[in-house]
This record gives C-alpha cells, structure tokens and sequence, in this order.
C-alpha cells in the first residue's frame, strides 16, 4: 500500500489546526454577519376551534401541514459585542394541507404558501474558541397568498381556502463557528407563533378555522463576516 510521506502530511495538518483551531477573531460591535443556507420549517400544527358548518363529508376532520425545506438568509448587526439585531427572510414555503381524521383522512386539501420574515435582539456569548452561541427573542409575522384547493377537494364541494396572516413571538438558540477570520458555520433552531383563521369556503357556506401552525425552524448556513 502506497501511504504519503510525512513532508506532505505534516504541513497540510498544520494548515487544517491553524484554520479551525487558532487565530480567529471574534465578532464585535458594528459588525455585520450574513447567512445563507438551508431552513426547514416543521409545522406543529394544530386545528384548535371551528365557526359555521362543514360539508357533511368533512366533520371530524382536522387539518394537516406539511414540512418544507427552502433556502433562508439572515442579515446580522452587532451594536455592542454581545448584543445584535437579526433578520431572517427566506423563499416562498409551499405547504401540503392534508384532511386529518374523520372519513377522509389523508385526503390532499390544497396547499398554500407562505412568508415569515423574523425579526430578532440576540445575546452572544463570550467564547475562546471557534464557537459563539446565542440566543434570540422577537418577532414574527407571516404572510399567507397563493391558497390552492386541491381537485379531491372541490369534488368535496370546497371551493376556496383563505388564511389571515399571523404575527406573533418568536425564539431562537443558535451557533456560530469560525472557520477564520470571516467565514464561518451557522446552526440555529427557532420557534414561531403562528396562529392563523382559515375560512374554508363549500357549496353550502363557509367555516372559520383556527389553525395553530407553530413550528419548529432549524437552519444549516454559511455565512460571512465583515
């Protein structure tokens, strides 16, 4: 077996401990951090109240969200060296609604798409290493557009599906790891409220639904700072 010499190995060793490990500089105050990666949102989505009456066909059924991955981006402001502002946005987020429990359970509903632009004061912690963590309070609001009904659904006698927009709190614990003075690794987890009315519009009226979305954001990013 051919095996390289130690003058190959030894300097690459060298390079990989010097750019993971030593001489990184951290984040302070009037820096900017940008993120781009991927952001997955996992609904918990809950149908807590109804008003008016469903379609004979739909009692007892609730309403399912899908999963979505999709690209997200953060933009980062540093205004002390513990304090920052963040703002996270993404690409439209498609969601599955499925009819869960009663006859029709698993049937295709339609589906929607959405936008939950975040706003955040995080506080990061003082490190030696490579690694900053942090943790996030703010805001969120999300915007639905887009509602499709699905075929399944309109030969149910759906033929509309509206959702209001939601604001509400959001929380995020996160970490940043060096991989030099610019360049860095981004791992973040976040909880959004989102509560939201669906109006389900039939042949024979219309239904107001309470949906609690409430998911669980994870995000795997690059980022940069300058």
């Amino acid at each position: 077996m051919t095996s390289f010499p130690r003058a190959v190995i030894a300097p690459a060793a060298l390079a990989l401990t010097s750019v993971f490990v030593t001489g990184v500089a951290q984040a302070e105050a009037g820096d900017w951090i940008v993120r781009g990666g991927v952001t997955y949102v996992a609904p918990n989505d809950d149908t807590s109240s109804r008003n008016g009456e469903l379609a004979p066909a739909l009692q007892g059924t609730d309403v399912a969200v899908s999963s979505e991955p999709q690209f997200g981006a953060t933009v980062a402001y540093l205004f002390t060296d513990n304090l920052a502002v963040e703002l996270l946005a993404a690409t439209p987020f498609e969601h599955d609604l499925t009819l869960d429990g009663g006859a029709l359970d698993g049937a295709p509903l339609g589906d929607i798409k959405h936008l939950p632009p975040t706003i955040s004061l995080q506080y990061r912690f003082n490190s030696d290493s490579a690694f900053t963590p942090y943790v996030g309070l703010g805001l969120n609001y999300t915007f639905f557009f887009s509602e499709d009904v699905s075929d399944e659904a309109r030969a149910l006698g759906i033929e509309k599906i509206e959702l209001d927009d939601s604001f509400g709190p959001a929380a995020q614990v996160g970490v940043d790891y060096a991989l030099n003075d610019n360049w860095l690794i981004n791992a973040d987890v976040r909880y959004l409220q989102i509560d939201t009315t669906a109006e389900v519009r039939t042949s024979t009226g219309s239904t107001h639904v309470d949906v609690d979305v409430d998911p669980w954001v994870y995000t795997l990013a690059l980022g940069y700072r300058f």
